[in-house]
């Protein structure tokens, strides 16, 4: 995480060097959809979709590619009825990635793929029925943790005429180096970003 937080802070320092022009902040939000995580499981209920929201700085004055930084955040709140016990739980994961992604610029509409780096704070959050164990129904929920993850990217900007704004419509295949097996999942987002002059 240190090492991919020391990358993004020099290419920040190095964006001015090129020009001051080309950075964008944008908004999205979304779906994470089929997050298979190995180590969380409750037995016949539906657990792999979350929501997703973020924030992202975009630097396009790079030569050859753009690089996308970002900070997303998906959370899914689930309450389940156990032999009429209430056993509730939230899921959250936060993210703070970087993406290197060759665009085709084109107008109005300019797509483009690549790939980056993500670090994963995974967390749980539950509480237990004092009458039984999760165990007892075979239900598992991993500890909170951290973790390196790896993504590919492809997606469309909607560049506005005249205006500095622009929508954006993302795919990421995502992976997550999670202690069992290598959890995976697609998020699928909506943005939009302004330019700075």
């Amino acid at each position: 995480m240190k090492k991919l937080l020391m990358l993004t802070i020099c290419l920040l320092f190095a964006v001015p060097s090129f020009a001051i022009t080309g950075i964008s902040l944008g908004l999205k939000g979304g779906l994470v959809t089929d997050y298979n995580q190995p180590g969380f499981t409750i037995p016949d209920q539906e657990t792999d979709n979350m929501t997703l929201a973020g924030l992202q700085v975009r630097l396009s004055s790079l030569p050859m590619v753009d690089v996308i930084v970002t900070g997303e955040y998906a959370w899914r709140n689930d309450s389940y009825s156990i032999l009429n016990e209430d056993f509730e739980v939230k899921r959250h994961d936060f993210l703070f990635s970087a993406s290197a992604i060759y665009p085709v610029k084109l107008t109005p509409v300019s797509p483009y793929l690549g790939a980056g780096l993500a670090t994963h704070s995974l967390g749980y959050d539950f509480v237990v029925p004092e009458s039984w164990s999760l165990e007892d129904y075979d239900i598992e929920v991993p500890g909170n943790e951290t973790k390196l993850g790896y993504h590919l990217v492809g997606g469309l900007d909607f560049k506005l005429p005249v205006f500095p704004v622009s929508a954006n419509a993302e795919f990421r295949f995502n992976w997550i180096n999670t202690p069992q097996e290598v959890t995976k999942y697609n998020s699928i987002t909506l943005g939009i970003s302004y330019s700075l002059p």
